[in-house]
């Protein structure tokens, strides 16, 4: 009897079916490989020979690792979407889309029936990343705490979602930290990643296709979490409602369905694709088609034994493991070593100390110090998921403690830092809250004096601290990535069965180890899996993952090569320095770039932060609020979370959970999480007027001029009327004044509406209505359309446009191709317009005209004039030339509007550099610190700059933008009197000056690195391929001056609330002390 064997080897799964010639399964089996894939294969087909003894058994194989393997087993190889493709259209024809999640891969298979009735498919896959796929779950269940039974069986009925970003697995990861630390249920949390994973995939991998019904879901994702179909049955419908899709007049479960085996879709196609392609070959022509009968296991043996061992070298880059003898270990472990502390046998007795907590993303830590800073007492604990749980065991271990040693510690004050900060200062009545790169900064410096750069490696996050003379001059975030931190070097210990604590052990055998890309965790993660099948150890790749941390540190986050100009007095410290093995790498690192560096490991590495704020908190004379120990070690808590505790003050309706704190007697206090923005910080409407009242009085004495530019450039400004010489005639007049005309509110429009509103009012078209600034409603309710996956300015276009079909009103929509920006600078190669820019108006519409013309069904036409906008005679003439016969033009009205258009932009700009001046003047009069944001026209969208102007605004820093500076003589001369340099000129700095916006950029730095009242915020979106050259250039101009200079790159839709608010916070930390350094400084010339 004949049996065909299918193997689907994944990245985290081997499935594999035998079938019979009737294609039904006659025996099948799923198993996670835990890295061991070939070892996994071999493990069934033992079964399987020993099952179907005398079968003639034929075997095809498919997924990411059965190429590799292929050969071993004289196995046919069969591309898993060709396998999935056809095991659909062969076992469920009536499909018309596929959505298959798998361990690290994703894939859309859309079946479509052109006009002459012929089926074929279109396939989309993550080609980039894993984020959300079951890689990302799989992480973030051991995070949660979820065991997978109780994870399968959740539902997500009256589950409220919470945000999660699935953009990127670690972006979710931290968006579940930070729930997980305001207390939000755990099953809440799983449901709403699971939201978010079906968002992700519907917003980038459908890329504005249509899904057609019959839906099958496919990949164990799928099939083993109840909630997934429950999800996708509600947003799917929403799609077809968006794209006017009639489904078929069946239920939602059988619309959108997982079928029967669809973990094994991949191993069955591989062997109905792999038969039936050898069926389609002529007989005369089969002589040469090669045998995939079954042939035993000697193959495979050889291959598991030492046949992919020799594959190594030639499969990829090797590099020396990280020791060379087991000397060098001991010597590390002296030197090195993480000390463990040990308070003394005989306790303390009575005295004065300092209390810090640092409620990090892994783990709480707590000291206490005394009078003279030395550390009194500690306490580490692995994080339980609940902040403010963990706090209260460990001041009942304090408590106890202190009952066991017969001592008592008066805490004259306290301060908290970390992740769980916010809800810990409350709860507890905290003195004082610090931001956690304050906190380790002062750690460093009070046990190793000055230094010049702090490496902090915590559970997630990477903190780099540039020093000068005790104080941080820059600092480096990993706001995108957690890849090489603790915990994904624990997730990867855990994953070979090995305790965080052994992995120095094991990666210390390798003597060989394999060349890591770094960056990306998941990228990392699909490395690890192509070396376990080209035969790498465990300890191998256990030193290659710890050797590529340096390069994460250094290439990744901090985007510097030449790190000797930082200095060369490193502390090292954070969690992950406990771990000897990411010690070395980063040794080795800094010690081949800087050949006599002094490098410390802090000795308590592990609890810096915990030291650092404890020391702020003596410093900063804090006291009056803790309610001590004792009461601290009997807090009680409730945690409130459904839709009574939905925020209702705005259109976001925000999920949010009141935390009710019980700390003695009556006294009670509630902290509130969830909410995205201040209002919902309040729990009452009243609270809620009365905390807005607060933050309208301090933003109407600060300026910000980015907000001011937002909405001064889609004012109407004043134009004369057209002279009656070339006024139109009536019925022109009246054709015009019937236009309703829409404008999208983003890109380049945020530097040029005045010229197209005035241009298209000069000409009689009286009602010009833009949609609404980005926002999180415009984002969901729009962005279904696709199409567009490159920076967030552009991806948000669709939902701009949408948002104005839907305005009954609006007879006509104007979305103008620019492709050259004016420009005051002098010397430029050219003035470009970003060409994602330039063709995003394309692109829309062919989203919207792809699948039917969605304009002309709504009675709408759409215009997409090229304009180049340095040229105003070259302008005016392409505008003549695409609206001669839409609005009945003659070449003088044209020219008339277009010179009306010109003033009205000159107006703007003049209103906005006066602006400018007067913010610029108040800032010398009173020794102030204003910040000018170095971002393109579009960053003025708060949507797209995620409010962060507004966050310093608060804080009492007036915001400038570029637009706002002047550039006259009498403004630029006291900058740059002492230069030979045309001030308007950035040549002899930035030679690739073609981009309009980078060029701005260099130049406004060029400004505020001269002046002494400016900052520099630099603002970029994801994936800016014009911004990213320009990185380094802007830190030269400002490292040469010493002038406060900080970065927010990549920024997309997915807002990273928690490191915003960490470098937002430390920014102004340092702010406040160059405003008191101005402030003692004698007052010079004015610069304005």
């Amino acid at each position: 009897m004949r049996s065909r064997i299918g193997i689907d080897v994944g990245s985290t799964t081997v499935k594999a079916v035998v079938m019979n010639d009737q294609d039904q399964i006659l025996w099948k089996d799923y198993r996670r490989h835990n890295t061991r894939q070939a070892e996994t294969v071999r493990d069934f087909l033992v079964q399987i020979e020993k099952q179907f003894t005398g079968n003639d058994l034929v075997l095809f194989i498919t997924g990411s690792g059965g190429r590799v393997i292929a050969p071993c087993i004289n196995a046919k190889y069969i591309q898993e979407v060709n396998a999935v493709t056809w095991a659909v259209e062969k076992l469920f024809p009536s499909a018309g889309s596929v959505i298959e999640l798998g361990g690290q891969d994703a894939k859309v298979i859309i079946w479509k029936i052109d006009e002459a009735g012929q089926k074929t498919s279109v396939t989309f896959m993550n080609d980039k990343c894993a984020g959300g796929t079951g890689a990302t779950i799989d992480k973030i269940l051991g995070k949660i705490g979820i065991d997978p039974e109780t994870a399968r069986n959740i539902i997500p009925q009256e589950k409220t979602i919470h945000n999660i970003a699935a953009k990127c697995g670690v972006f979710a990861e931290t968006d579940v930290v930070g729930l997980l630390k305001s207390g939000i249920n755990k099953e809440e949390i799983l449901v709403s990643l699971f939201t978010a994973v079906v968002k992700q995939n519907l917003e980038v991998l459908v890329r504005g296709n249509i899904l057609r019904d019959q839906v099958l879901l496919l990949g164990g994702p799928h099939t083993f979490f109840r909630a997934f179909p429950h999800i996708w049955r509600k947003a799917i419908p929403e799609t077809w409602e968006l794209h006017s899709w009639k489904p078929q007049n069946l239920p939602p479960e059988k619309l959108i369905l997982v079928p029967e085996n669809s973990e094994y879709y991949a191993a069955m196609g591989a062997v109905l694709f792999g038969d039936e392609s050898e069926n389609l070959i002529p007989e005369e022509q089969r002589s040469g088609i090669k045998d995939h009968s079954w042939r035993g296991l000697q193959g495979m043996d050889e291959y598991i034994k030492s046949g992919r061992l020799a594959r190594l070298v030639s499969y990829g880059a090797v590099r020396d493991g990280l020791i060379n003898n087991e000397n060098e270990i001991s010597e590390l472990e002296k030197k090195y070593s993480v000390i463990r502390f040990e308070p003394p046998a005989s306790g303390y007795g009575r005295l004065s100390a300092w209390l810090g907590i640092d409620g990090g993303s892994t783990s709480t830590k707590i000291a206490v110090i005394n009078e003279a800073g030395e550390l009194l007492y500690k306490d580490y604990v692995l994080s339980g998921g609940n902040p403010i749980e963990d706090v209260i065991n460990v001041f009942r271990r304090l408590q106890e403690w202190q009952k066991n040693y017969n001592t008592v510690f008066q805490i004259k004050g306290s301060a908290v830092t970390g992740y769980a900060s916010a809800i810990l200062y409350e709860a507890f009545s905290i003195d004082l809250k610090i931001v956690e790169t304050i906190a380790h900064m002062k750690s460093a410096g009070h046990y190793y004096g000055n230094v010049d750069i702090i490496c902090d490696i915590g559970g997630q996050d990477i903190k780099i601290l540039f020093m000068r003379q005790g104080r941080v001059i820059d600092f480096k975030l990993n706001t995108q990535c957690s890849a090489g931190n603790g915990y994904f070097l624990q997730g990867m210990a855990e994953q070979f069965g090995i305790p965080i604590e052994e992995y120095a052990v094991h990666a210390f055998k390798a003597r060989k180890a394999p060349v890591f890309n770094y960056g990306c965790a998941v990228f990392m993660e699909q490395d690890k899996v192509n070396f376990q099948q080209l035969g790498w150890s465990r300890d191998e790749i256990m030193a290659g993952l710890a050797l590529v941390l340096p390069l994460n540190i250094w290439n990744y986050v901090v985007q510097e090569s030449n790190i000797s100009r930082f200095g060369k007095r490193f502390v090292l410290q954070g969690g992950t320095q406990k771990n000897l093995a990411a010690v070395k790498a980063q040794i080795d690192y800094i010690r081949r770039e800087i050949p006599d560096a002094e490098i410390h490991v802090h000795k308590y590495a592990d609890i810096c932060g915990a030291i650092g704020a404890a020391i702020e908190a003596k410093e900063a004379e804090a006291s009056g609020r803790f309610i001590g120990i004792e009461a601290a070690s009997g807090v009680s808590y409730t945690t409130v979370n459904n839709e009574i505790t939905r925020c209702s003050f705005c259109a976001n309706k925000c999920p949010r959970t009141f935390v009710d704190v019980k700390i003695t007697g009556d006294r009670q206090v509630r902290f509130i999480t969830g909410n995205a923005c201040e209002k919902g910080s309040a729990d009452n409407i009243v609270h809620m007027k009365e905390n807005e009242k607060k933050r309208m009085e301090i933003i109407s004495r600060v300026p910000n001029l980015v907000q001011e530019a937002a909405v001064q450039v889609f004012a109407e400004y004043p134009f004369e009327k057209t002279p009656k010489k070339i006024q139109p005639p009536d019925e022109t007049r009246k054709k015009r004044s019937r236009i309703v005309l829409g404008i999208p509110r983003l890109l380049n429009l945020f530097a040029f509406a005045p010229f197209f509103s005035t241009y298209f009012r000069a000409l009689g078209i009286e009602k010009i209505i833009y949609s609404e600034y980005t926002s999180p409603r415009l984002w969901t309710e729009g962005n279904k359309w696709g199409s567009i996956d490159p920076c967030f300015p552009a991806k948000a276009a669709p939902a701009h446009v949408y948002q104005l079909m839907k305005k009954a009103e609006i007879t006509h929509i104007c979305f103008p191709i620019v492709t050259h920006l004016e420009t005051h600078l002098d010397e430029t190669i050219g003035n470009n317009a970003c060409v994602i820019q330039m063709g995003t108006p394309e692109v829309v519409h062919a989203a919207f005209t792809r699948e039917k013309d969605h304009f002309s069904e709504r009675g709408l036409e759409y215009w997409k004039p090229l304009v180049r906008m340095d040229r105003p005679r070259e302008a005016a003439g392409t505008l003549f030339e695409y609206f001669k016969e839409k609005l009945f033009l003659t070449r003088e009205e044209n020219d008339w509007a277009a010179g009306q258009g010109y003033r009205a932009q000159d107006l703007y700009m003049q209103k906005m550099r006066s602006r400018g001046r007067e913010v610029i003047n108040s800032l010398i009069k009173n020794d102030k610190i204003g910040i000018v944001m170095l971002g393109h026209p579009y960053h003025h969208d708060p949507g797209l700059n995620h409010g962060l102007l507004e966050e310093f605004q608060k804080r009492g820093f007036p915001v400038l933008c570029i637009e706002s500076l002047p550039v006259d003589d009498e403004f630029l001369h006291p900058l740059f009197q002492n230069e030979k340099h045309n001030p308007l000129s950035i040549k002899r700095v930035w030679m690739r000056n073609f981009n309009r916006n980078t060029n701005h950029k260099i130049w406004a730095s060029l400004v505020i690195a001269r002046h002494p009242n400016l900052a520099a915020v630099d603002l970029s979106s994801f994936k800016c391929g014009h911004d990213a050259p320009t990185y380094s250039y802007i830190d030269n101009i400002m490292d040469a001056s010493g002038a406060p200079h900080f970065i927010f790159h990549d920024l997309d839709q997915n807002k990273p609330h928690a490191s915003m608010k960490i470098r937002i916070e430390t920014i102004e930390y340092f702010l406040r002390i160059e405003e008191q350094k101005l402030a003692l400084q004698p007052q010079e010339q004015s610069f304005a």
